[in-house]
């Protein structure tokens, strides 16, 4: 986890490499918020629930594991990532490239929202902490990726998961369906974005296709 420091004074953004925007974000906030920027691996379950490593495991294709090589590397390009699309907030080519000849597609989830100034933040922490270890151990999650309040009380938070099925399939554990009934309580407004993120064979980009709802979401109905 990347803590904000308001003690050391960092240089403009405008003399930084885009590869150090999200530690500049997290240097100069003055908000004491954090940034989780977490690929989920097989490493992530360091030698407990062997039989959900194994599931996992036995799940992700080999371009997922390709995937999971370079996503270490994706990062917000701007400060106010909060009011940017998806597409246009993170350095996906630059990821995409890595992948090279590798072709496969994703299934992305982003929820935006306006916490409440009365909202607990403790609680909230709490539930989402544990929302996403069951997560991680259910299966298909690949990227968690959470940017805490700007001043505003603005957020944007990101997962990414090998397919839909699985993201489908999280929502229904209880543990989301208990953070998700914080949502009235903690919340003035949210909105949750499904895309569809391609790779083709032999291209050096990702194809980032927001999709509509076809189905309620069961926590937000």
């Amino acid at each position: 986890m990347l803590v904000y420091n308001d003690h050391q004074k960092q240089p403009s953004s405008s003399h930084l490499p885009r590869d150090d925007i999200e530690q500049r974000i997290v240097a100069l906030d003055l908000e004491g918020r954090t940034i989780r920027n977490n690929t989920v691996g097989p490493n992530q379950w360091l030698g407990e629930n062997a039989r959900d490593l194994a599931s996992y495991v036995a799940d992700l294709r080999p371009v997922d594991h390709a995937f999971l090589d370079v996503l270490p590397n994706l990062h917000v390009i701007t400060d106010d990532y909060v009011h940017e699309s998806v597409e246009k907030a993170f350095n996906w080519n630059q990821v995409a490239a890595k992948l090279k000849d590798w072709e496969g597609d994703w299934f992305i989830v982003a929820f935006r929202s306006v916490r409440k100034s009365t909202a607990n933040d403790s609680l909230l922490y709490d539930a989402d902490a544990r929302a996403q270890e069951e997560a991680i151990h259910s299966g298909g999650l690949l990227k968690y990726w959470f940017g805490d309040l700007n001043q505003h009380r603005e957020c944007l938070a990101m997962c990414i998961w090998i397919n839909r099925d699985y993201a489908l399939k999280a929502t229904h554990k209880p543990l989301h369906l208990e953070a998700a009934k914080l949502a009235g309580q903690m919340y003035d407004t949210y909105t949750l974005e499904r895309y569809r993120l391609i790779k083709k064979a032999g291209e050096s980009v990702f194809e980032i296709t927001a999709l509509p709802f076809s189905t309620p979401h069961p926590s937000f109905s």
